[in-house]
């Protein structure tokens, strides 16, 4: 896991390195000034006659030419001390330059630079659209839920295997993000975006078009489905993390988790409206238009923003990783080379060595003691969410018996108040980060010793998980004792406040991992998404044996169970980033000693 973080570093540093030549030839034109001065001061000083002379060393002389030639060694050795050394130290960087591996920074060159160059409108304009795709992933995930029966019925099968459709969709939906994050790192944010909503709306074709006699291709069309579309979130997340400070990440995040938690509880009422009204074929031409709504302005607008690529956005991407526009202005800028007789290659000098391709890197993440206790803890309050979220249509029906129009706007409250949780949370985690970074003195990679990370960011959790439970309980107790259909509803909007734990947790492991968003996102999904396939396919065996009241008592007793990690991470969390710096510092100072010396003996025994 130290590789991937001193990759990261290893990518500023290089490309912080590459700036050194033009400040050494800056360095060199004011040098040759100085010798000229010099060299004139010496013809002075030798035209004056031989009247109190004196050498190098004070003494007096009274030949011209002994002291001619003491002068000549001195001006000699002057300027071998004013010439720069050829290759100035890695360790040493100009003033201008934030250290690092203390910092362990994204700023792209100088202090005096800003984080990244898109403008907030531009910042706004990326991250809606990020927003826009990743809703895919959710929306599809139980989008037809309220036509199960319907679907069962067309395709002549039972409802356990319609069901199990959505359990496919939920397996795929975990794993296909890691290796599709890894790729949004290496690769480049633009070009995955725009092929993952390619599969997605091919997938949704295939299925709105699928014969009800090939109950084989249905699931197969899911299977595409959720590879195209469950690694949108993740690519998504790493576009916010490259365009956002960790002050201002809060608010830019939290609009982009409206999509993962309105998208579960959009879906079953956009599903029970197309099927009720035009049949379940319009639930997938539906997806196949709106996706083809996102990604036609993304093809054409949507820039790069891997840092690694482009840097503070500043760099021309490459060829692959441009829209249009960037194409036409790189073919004049290459025009314009050619026309001065420059190197080609000097439009991307100073882009960074992009990391190498590690389809494992999600896995590897989870080794990290932080990453893998806090999604573990996340991970259990979304089973117990999602859980609610499956059989509170079934409890709609049972209990309340109305249509699927209704039981899809029963969802509407919860979507409501998540999307309300989303934009709040991230605001909120802004300000308190803004107070504790004017306490040190700057931010938790600036000041990681005096900084409290944990602390800072866990402040609303308490609030944010107590809400889930109360009102998830509460529901459930509710539709069990027949009360007021008003009351679950309500409910449901107060269990939408509480899934803003889910922007809690993403800003958390984005700051520890920065520059690794695609690959955290992919963690996260992958364990919160194998937990809720496992509450999706149990509650209801679970309801039926002990009620919906006690069932959702039982999944809330298994949560609070977790409730000291929090605290764990409190206390030992900066522990834990000192030792991980630590040993990503002796490697990069290991590995810089083998460029500079080569190998040790000890490399060489090895």
């Amino acid at each position: 896991m130290a590789e991937l973080e001193a990759d990261e570093i290893a990518l500023e540093r290089s490309f912080s390195q590459s700036q050194r030549p033009t400040r050494n030839q800056d360095r060199e034109i004011e040098l040759q000034q100085r010798r000229g001065k010099e060299d004139a001061n010496l013809d002075d000083g030798n035209n004056q006659g031989e009247d109190h002379l004196e050498t190098k060393d004070g003494r007096e002389c009274t030949n011209i030419s002994n002291c001619a030639e003491e002068a000549n060694s001195t001006s000699d050795e002057r300027r071998q001390a004013l010439i720069p050394p050829p290759n100035p130290a890695p360790a040493s960087p100009g003033p201008s330059f934030q250290d690092l591996r203390a910092t362990q920074t994204n700023l792209t060159t100088t202090l005096n630079k800003p984080y990244s160059v898109f403008t907030p409108g531009q910042k706004w304009f990326i991250v809606i659209f990020s927003a826009l795709g990743a809703i895919f992933s959710p929306i599809s995930t139980n989008i037809y839920v309220p036509a199960i029966p319907t679907l069962a019925k067309a395709f002549d099968t039972t409802t356990e295997k319609i069901n199990l459709t959505v359990t496919i969709y939920l397996v795929f939906q975990a794993l296909t993000p890691s290796l599709w994050g890894s790729a949004g790192d290496c690769y480049g944010r633009r070009p995955v975006f725009i092929v993952l909503l390619t599969i997605y709306l091919l997938s949704c074709i295939g299925t709105a078009l699928c014969p009800t006699s090939a109950y084989w291709l249905l699931m197969l069309m899911r299977v595409l489905q959720a590879s195209g579309g469950s690694a949108l979130i993740a690519i998504g997340t790493g576009v916010v993390a490259d365009i956002a400070m960790p002050h201002e990440r809060g608010r830019y995040l939290g609009l982009f988790n409206l999509g993962t938690t309105v998208g579960p509880t959009l879906g079953p009422l956009l599903g029970g409206i197309f099927a009720f009204t035009l049949g379940w074929r319009s639930i997938f031409w539906f997806l196949c238009i709106f996706c083809a709504c996102v990604l036609i302005p993304m093809i054409f607008f949507f820039p790069e923003t891997l840092r690694a690529l482009v840097g503070d956005g500043s760099i021309p991407p490459p060829l692959l990783n441009c829209t249009p526009a960037a194409l036409m202005r790189r073919k004049r800028a290459l025009k314009d080379l050619e026309e001065r007789g420059e190197n080609p290659q000097n439009l991307t000098s100073k882009r960074a060595k992009v990391r190498n391709f590690k389809p494992l890197a999600s896995f590897l993440l989870f080794l990290e003691p932080e990453i893998a206790l806090m999604f573990t803890w996340a991970s259990l309050y979304y089973a117990f969410w999602y859980a609610i979220l499956t059989i509170f249509t079934t409890l709609l029906e049972d209990e309340y018996h109305v249509n699927e129009v209704i039981i899809g706007l029963c969802y509407l409250p919860g979507g409501v108040g998540a999307g309300i949780s989303g934009f709040m949370t991230g605001r909120i985690m802004d300000v308190f980060y803004k107070k504790e970074k004017r306490r040190v003195g700057g931010d938790h990679r600036q000041r990681p010793d005096e900084f409290r990370l944990e602390r800072v960011r866990f402040m609303i959790l308490p609030y944010q998980v107590g809400m889930l439970l109360a009102a998830t309980i509460g529901l459930a107790w509710s539709t069990t004792t027949h009360t007021h259909i008003a009351v679950p509803i309500v409910l449901n909007f107060f269990i939408g406040i509480g899934t803003g734990f889910l922007t809690t947790t993403t800003i958390y492991s984005i700051d520890l991992f920065t520059g690794q968003g695609g690959a955290v996102t992919a963690t996260f999904n992958l364990i919160r998404c194998a937990l809720g396939a496992v509450t999706t396919s149990t509650v209801q065996l679970i309801v039926n044996r002990m009620g919906a009241g006690w069932c959702f008592v039982l999944l809330g007793g298994i949560c609070l169970l977790a409730t000291p990690i929090p605290f764990i991470l409190i206390k030992y969390g900066p522990r834990w980033r000192n030792m991980r710096r630590d040993r990503i510092e002796k490697k990069l100072a290991r590995n810089d000693a083998t460029h500079t010396h080569g190998p040790t003996a000890v490399d060489r025994d090895k």
